[in-house]
């Protein structure tokens, strides 16, 4: 597509970059950099001053709930995978609908180039870890970090790698979080993404020995416009890829359009999953490694007509699913038949407005075509923003199905039988006293069975400390005690440290129980 005209907002950002470059507060990379670069993107910007929602966080404390692995049914049950912004709406948290989800993404731990964590917005958020995880649903951290530059500044350094590794692991253990999501994200023009197969191989394999079970994936562009990715490389080298089978129109579009068409044009949603230039291969070889994500929100633009494809004055926003489904009879919803994708229109003060959407109709072609081509599931960009809409919900109950029950267990208090397996919890973990400390602290632990019992223990920038390891021939009450030294029996500075413990049993008749406790401690000389 060519583009006709520069939108307002367009312009402004354009002058803001120039205006920077002009003084020399950036470079130009930096500046462009400064400009959204997706709709993950977009909203995170839109909302960098939104409290994260309290329910999401919970009371305090770390979260108690386990999720065990259940039974594996006759017929691996697709994924159905929903990014959870920080930002939702109460009302509408109250009203996810848990058993119709196999995995939730926590949108977002922000990542910093050099591989440092930025704003957590509130982790671990334990209301939100805790409910999924009674439902049977994963938890998923999501690491954000947009912008070529940024981006490759992390991925091309190994000491940046290892920092990051080192601290996106406590983040995960802390919160005891089923696997992490990397949503690194800039147009690729620097050449990040060939870097992108090789980091992610890395992470994988770091993240399996250190936390198993641990699940590495990577949100993935739908498209690669200009041959900068190899798709069946990233495919490989983590545990699965989220498309983001959206962004096709957007801020930077010159025509209106479908953000997510299903056919039409050069590229589409089909060509996505089927076309060799994306993830044909991936499709034919490892569909299993691809989930779809859909958008659940739409793009609403001031345009110079009142057809498809019209030329573009102003970009007005992303409007999200809950308004566009209530909004469009109102003004008439249209389908457009070349790219199955709804839309409406309307005047304003004598001006065109378009907004194109997704809704069931269009949605459960995408889903169709996921579960026609043996995808491991579908996703949603993002949960909340159907509102309280029933009819996603309806839709993935009638596409997927409910998920089987998962086993559960409990921290505290006595576990029930709610309709789960439930079993014994293996371990339970003190706090640690004193903390702070001077000379030593001890932390006191519990355990249900014999096992054996590994210990680590790390510095504030992820660098190991100590090891212990011990075989507990039974049950009972333990101590760990640590006098502030060092595996070489040198003293360690002042600071912040995290201890992780990993417990394992196997009893010979089933499947070995692991549970992963953190806890931090302070050193004050």
């Amino acid at each position: 597509m060519t583009r006709a005209i520069l939108s307002y907002r367009q312009m402004l950002a354009a002058i803001l970059v120039l205006l920077l470059l002009a003084r020399g507060e950036v470079g130009a990379q930096a500046a462009t950099d400064l400009i959204p670069v997706s709709p993950h993107h977009a909203e995170l910007m839109r909302h960098k001053d939104t409290p994260t929602l309290p329910a999401l966080i919970g009371e305090g404390g770390l979260p108690s709930v386990r999720l065990a692995r259940a039974a594996r049914p006759a017929q691996q049950q697709k994924v159905v995978f929903g990014f959870l912004p920080y930002w939702i709406d109460h009302v509408y948290y109250d009203q996810i609908d848990f058993d119709l989800l196999t995995h939730i993404a926590a949108f977002s731990v922000e990542v910093n180039g050099d591989g440092t964590l930025g704003d957590d917005h509130g982790w671990p958020w334990t209301g939100l870890i805790d409910a999924a995880h009674r439902h049977g649903v994963r938890v998923i951290l999501t690491a954000t970090l947009f912008g070529d530059s940024d981006v490759k500044r992390l991925i091309e350094s190994q000491e940046n790698r290892q920092r990051f590794f080192g601290r996106i692991r406590d983040k995960i253990l802390e919160g005891s979080a089923d696997g992490v999501n990397i949503d690194f994200e800039g147009p690729g023009s620097n050449g990040w993404p060939r870097l992108a197969a090789d980091f992610l191989a890395e992470l994988t394999a770091y993240l399996h020995a250190e936390i198993p079970g641990c699940e590495v994936s990577f949100a993935s562009p739908a498209v690669d416009w200009s041959a900068r990715w190899d798709f069946a490389e990233i495919a490989a080298s983590c545990d699965y890829l989220f498309v983001m089978g959206y962004a096709f129109s957007g801020s930077w579009s010159g025509m209106s359009g479908p953000t997510s068409p299903l056919k039409g044009g050069s590229r589409n949603i089909t060509t996505t999953i089927t076309d060799r230039r994306d993830y044909g291969d991936v499709t034919r070889n490892h569909p299993e490694k691809l989930i779809l994500g859909v958008p659940y929100y739409g793009c609403r633009w001031t345009t110079l007509g009142n057809q498809p494809g019209s030329s573009i004055k102003d970009f007005d926003g992303y409007p999200q699913l809950s308004v566009t489904l209530q909004t469009a009879p109102a003004y008439g919803r249209l389908w457009d038949s070349t790219t199955q994708t709804s839309w409406y229109r309307y005047q304003l003060a004598g001006e065109w407005i378009q907004v194109w959407f997704d809704d069931a109709g269009s949605l459960a072609q995408k889903y169709d075509l996921a579960l026609e081509k043996d995808l491991r599931g579908i996703g949603m960009w993002a949960l909340g923003y159907e509102g309280n809409r029933t009819e996603p919900w309806q839709l993935v109950e009638e596409k997927i199905g409910r998920r089987a029950s998962t086993a559960v267990v409990e921290d505290r208090g006595r576990p029930e039988d709610n309709g789960y397996d439930v079993r014994p919890q293996a371990v339970q973990v003190g706090d640690g006293y004193p903390n702070p400390f001077n000379a030593s602290t001890v932390i006191a632990y519990h355990l249900a069975d014999p096992g054996q019992l590994d210990a680590q223990l790390y510095d504030a920038l992820g660098r190991h400390v100590k090891s212990w390891r011990r075989r507990h021939e039974a049950g009972g009450s333990y101590a760990w005690q640590w006098d502030g030294f060092d595996e070489r029996g040198d003293d360690v500075a002042s600071g912040v440290y995290l201890l992780r413990m990993r417990f394992s049993t196997d009893d010979g008749e089933s499947e070995s129980v692991v549970e992963v406790k953190t806890r931090r401690m302070a050193l004050v000389r």
